[in-house]
């Protein structure tokens, strides 16, 4: 999973937004292999009677970077997951292949370029960020309720990225183009479709102002959409406080129309996130993040939708926002709390809450996960609450409970 800022080794580590170029690779280190499996099971209530089900996985998640040389890299990073139950019409086995590319730097460190399927993650906020823009359709196998596990393992992009770096900034040219009209649910398909459905271009600059602030600035278009302007913000504004503000405003499609209306009605809206960080000496990490999508529902908007549709329909919206990674309501909030060496040493204890501020629906999610050096053990709970014509009390699934292992090799 991704390090919250606040857990940086350092303040200065704390603010940056595009990940430090990586170290020249000595002669006994130009290969790197990371590979762990999964098992996890549990029970699974439900709402609508019907009946408690048994739930299990098993997944192998694989990362491999070779170096030939200092400046050539290759990078496959894979995951396969067998799922069970899953809904009607969907495949219980999965496989993932989240990147594949070829990247080369110069000499001094400041130009490079990478050519392949990249996982590009973009924005400080947690729970929902609106200056991702390569997070549509990425999502094709959900194994966590972790937002920060969601967007590591999620599929990437199909681009070519070009990148120049210099004292205090950089910036990035991404071209990703459409090579399919939509996804596959094929359990060994590359699922190009999912993530490259349409050409678009991504400008990014970043920038540090001075050693509390960084920025990043970013201008992005998608054929048949159009263009949208974003930025983000992360600030020490203590010792033990981090904030973080993200934004994106142009055109995208109403969500609503894209899951249900023939022709998707394309507008202009804003999404942001607004949020604090704080560490305590503890170790325990808190933050809370004010979330706002204008392609969302409002109260009145999710209101007319059950009259017009009924509640059963607003599934499939649901599940178009969680392939999305975007939020269902206009306005949400999220806190996310971690503790490392809880109680005792090696025990890691997190949970979040999100809370659908249109309709007072709550999600709740809590892991206790227990490290060895090669064993993770974690026992997991999560429940969807609320009233039955609200975001988190429609969806059947009530409350799971399942423990995990997970071994490393």
């Amino acid at each position: 999973m991704l390090a919250p800022p606040a857990w940086a080794a350092d303040d200065a580590a704390a603010l940056d937004l595009q990940p430090a170029a990586e170290p020249t690779p000595s002669k006994t280190d130009s290969r790197s292999l990371r590979l762990f499996g999964e098992v996890a099971a549990g029970r699974l209530s439900q709402r609508y009677g019907l009946a408690t089900e048994d739930t299990r996985r098993a997944s192998i998640d694989l990362n491999w970077q070779f170096k030939p040389s200092p400046q050539w890299r290759a990078v496959i990073s894979d995951r396969l997951d067998d799922i069970h139950p899953v809904d009607a019409g969907s495949r219980s086995t999965l496989n993932s292949l989240r990147e594949a590319f070829v990247g080369w730097q110069a000499e001094n460190g400041r130009q490079a370029v990478d050519l392949g399927r990249l996982n590009l993650r973009y924005g400080p906020a947690y729970g929902f960020n609106p200056t991702d823009y390569f997070r549509d359709g990425a999502t094709r196998a959900v194994t966590s309720a972790d937002p920060l596990a969601q967007r590591e393992n999620r599929l990437g992009t199909a681009m070519l990225r070009l990148q120049t770096l210099w004292d205090g900034g950089s910036a990035s040219v991404v071209l990703a183009p459409k090579l399919r009209d939509g996804p596959s649910d094929r359990p060994f398909s590359l699922d190009l479709g999912a993530t490259n459905h349409s050409d678009r271009a991504l400008l990014a600059v970043s920038s540090r102002a001075g050693d509390s602030v960084s920025v990043q600035g970013f201008v992005f278009h998608e054929r048949g959409k159009g263009l949208q302007l974003g930025a983000n913000a992360t600030a020490l504004l203590s010792d033990s406080t981090v904030g973080f503000l993200e934004w994106s405003g142009g055109k995208d499609t109403n969500l609503l129309s894209e899951t249900l209306d023939p022709v998707a009605r394309v507008e202009r809206r804003n999404r942001a996130a607004l949020g604090l960080t704080y560490t305590t000496p503890s170790r325990l990490a808190v933050t809370a993040e004010l979330e706002y999508n204008g392609f969302a529902l409002d109260k009145s908007q999710w209101q007319q939708a059950v009259a017009s549709y009924g509640i059963d329909p607003l599934g499939a919206y649901l599940v178009q926002v969680q392939r999305r990674q975007d939020i269902a309501s206009r306005r949400a909030v999220l806190v996310y709390l971690s503790q490392r060496d809880a109680f005792i040493k090696n025990l890691e204890v997190t949970g979040l809450v999100r809370y659908n501020a249109e309709d007072h629906s709550r999600f709740a999610w809590a892991e206790a996960r227990y490290h060895w050096p090669r064993v993770d053990v974690a026992l997991q709970w999560q429940a969807n609450l609320g009233r039955s014509n609200s975001e988190y009390g429609a969806v059947p699934g009530k409350r799971l409970v399942q423990v995990l292992a997970a071994f490393y090799y």
